[in-house]
């Protein structure tokens, strides 16, 4: 998660909580990330979630980034919760990021309306907010899910046209080996055969000499 500070006080801010510290600090006209160090004015903050670490920055082309470990459901859901509260409608904007600082916010549908209308304190007609929450929450892993889907396909095509290269290339080699070994074993037959017909022409020679001596 993302870490800011502030420019006029310098407090330590998650990205949930900018906003209400931008409304009682006088002092705050930016905020900067704590990791990349770049300043951020008016809302521009909402989209970096993402920034290179002091190693990647300093390290530069000998960098080695480690390897990264799979986030589990929840983490992934919470992390789509806080993207939800960026790109929401303005009238579920606020109560989004309110669920973004209770954490461990259910996936399920019904657990997630008890306890949003609950920690929210949503009753009555404004029950329906949560429905719309919901909704759009759910909308936007449906989403996420289906691109996952898509470039996972993609990458699935690509790995398969690879393997088939390389099969072409390897059974290529093969045939090139098999021809050659073809070859070689001809020229070789070849060979003996000269050597052989030499052989029984100089025996001929030497047997025509002994008769003419004879004589």
């Amino acid at each position: 998660m993302v870490v800011f500070s502030c420019d006029g006080c310098g407090e330590v801010l998650r990205k949930n909580q900018v906003d209400a510290h931008a409304n009682r600090c006088r002092s705050c006209d930016s905020v900067s990330c704590a990791d990349c160090g770049v300043s951020f004015y008016g809302d521009d903050f909402r989209s970096h979630t993402t920034c290179m670490t002091e190693a990647e920055r300093y390290e530069k082309s000998v960098y080695r980034p480690p390897k990264k470990q799979k986030r589990n459901p929840q983490e992934q859901w919470m992390d789509l919760i806080e993207r939800g509260a960026s790109e929401a409608p303005v009238n579920l904007r606020i109560s989004i990021q309110r669920l973004t600082d209770l954490g461990n916010v259910p996936r399920k549908e019904k657990q997630f309306r008890n306890f949003a209308a609950n920690s929210l304190n949503l009753r009555g007609k404004q029950v329906e907010i949560v429905s719309q929450i919901w909704n759009f929450l759910s909308g936007l892993r449906e989403k996420e899910n289906a691109e996952k889907k898509r470039l996972n396909e993609v990458d699935k095509d690509e790995n398969q046209k690879e393997n088939e290269s390389e099969g072409k290339k390897e059974h290529c080699k093969e045939k090139d080996a098999k021809s050659s070994n073809g070859n070689e074993n001809y020229i070789e037959k070849e060979s003996k055969d000269d050597l052989s017909s030499k052989r029984v022409r100089k025996t001929a020679k030497k047997i025509l000499k002994k008769g003419k001596s004879s004589m």
